[in-house]
């Protein structure tokens, strides 16, 4: 099952049951790609916010005291819109059982069913006494005979959410942007299909650095200690590129090497050596079909390829690893972490570009040598890191050898 693509998470459900018609969901639009995606940013958000913590216990990263008001009774009003959102919810998504068979065959499409009556009235009732309630009680049990203002502390693992909001909106813009500026073409189409042409080729140093700079700028708005901040992200960010990395060698979304002529040693596991990636979600190589394949995907590549959204998820987690190991004893030097950050990641995107298939992609001449644009900023962020990285040292290293 390591040898072949599932474009979306329900592909290899259906799989995993032997194709089972009871197991058939495949019209869902779960795709692979978000869903590891959606895993990444969890993954980045958890240790994120398990960082962020020590450091304000150490008081490296200090809480701003913001006013609220508590005991306050439910609402009728919000009581309705729980009630609304549970019902929709539920109404919805327990519909999908109710009508997978319609969906199944094509007799109902994702499109018709979202926007028409049909789903399950008894779930949605369920659900909205479910949301409704729950609001209801949570309130009804920190209810105040009179409700009161009161301070409270509100420190930098409290705005996960809206750093999370920053990553996912800036972290796409960015990565098109710099898709853009390196491969116009990939927009050609783009009045035609704007949503798919948004997705049709990622930049991942273009979202790291265009959600960084919004990182920044949040940081220097709610005035958090920038190197701690900075230091408290940083292994996330690279767990959250390993596992969204696993996506794309999930969905085979055209991430993948060049062509590996060499046979493979005997003690070498293939799925690691060269895959050809079938039942990619771009159907590459039209000419090459699978024999006998009724799927909705059913080509491969012709010429086997290095696999390297997995080397890259394998060096992204052992860069997350050495930093996590290291956070502690890099805390006396506040910022060091996050060079360490650009160094490593600088190095292993530069060694996996000389690996990725990147036909197509222009070429930039510097100083005789012909690169592309992620190997241009792979060598930039090894060079800023590594001086800022000396400077850092020299300036606290006293602290450091007293710790």
């Amino acid at each position: 099952m390591l040898l072949r693509c599932y474009p979306r998470v329900t592909d290899w459900i259906y799989h995993f049951f032997n194709q089972n018609p009871a197991a058939d969901y495949r019209f869902l639009p779960v795709y692979s790609y978000g869903f590891f995606v959606a895993l990444g940013f969890f993954g980045a958000a958890t240790f994120a916010v398990m960082e962020m913590r020590r450091r304000e216990a150490l008081k490296l990263l200090a809480g701003k005291e913001t006013e609220v008001t508590v005991g306050e009774a439910p609402s009728i009003s919000e009581t309705v819109i729980y009630a609304a959102l549970g019902f929709i919810a539920f109404f919805k998504t327990l519909g999908f059982v109710k009508y997978r068979a319609e969906l199944s065959s094509g007799v109902l499409t994702i499109s018709n069913y979202k926007f028409s009556l049909q789903g399950s009235w008894i779930g949605g009732v369920l659900g909205a006494l479910f949301f409704a309630g729950y609001y209801y009680y949570s309130k009804t049990r920190d209810k105040l005979p009179q409700p009161e203002k009161k301070a409270i502390m509100v420190y930098p693992s409290d705005s996960i959410g809206d750093l999370l909001i920053i990553a996912l909106v800036l972290g796409v813009l960015g990565s098109v942007l710099f898709n853009f500026l390196e491969s116009p073409g990939d927009y050609a189409n783009f009045w035609q299909d704007p949503i798919g042409s948004l997705f049709s080729g990622l930049s991942i140093f273009g979202g790291l650095i265009c959600a960084g700079i919004g990182f920044y700028i949040y940081a220097r708005i709610k005035k958090f200690n920038l190197p701690h901040f900075l230091d408290s992200v940083a292994p996330g960010v690279a767990l959250a590129v390993g596992i969204g990395r696993l996506g794309c060698q999930t969905a085979g979304d055209g991430d993948w090497g060049i062509a590996n002529p060499d046979p493979k040693p005997s003690w070498f596991p293939q799925f690691l050596w060269s895959e050809t990636y079938p039942h990619n979600i771009i159907d590459a190589d039209p000419a090459s079909f699978i024999p006998n394949c009724h799927e909705e995907h059913c080509h491969f590549l012709s010429h086997a390829v290095y696999p390297t959204p997995i080397y890259e998820f394998l060096m992204m987690t052992a860069i997350f690893l050495i930093l996590w190991s290291l956070r502690k004893r890099l805390t006396p030097i506040p910022g060091m972490l996050f060079c360490l950050f650009m160094v490593l990641t600088g190095i292993e995107r530069y060694f996996i570009e000389q690996y990725r298939d990147l036909e197509g992609r222009d070429l930039y001449h510097i100083l005789g040598m012909a690169l592309r644009q992620s190997e241009i900023i792979s060598i930039a962020i090894v060079v800023i890191g590594s001086a800022v990285a000396v400077y850092l040292y020299s300036r606290y290293r006293k602290t450091l050898h007293q710790t």
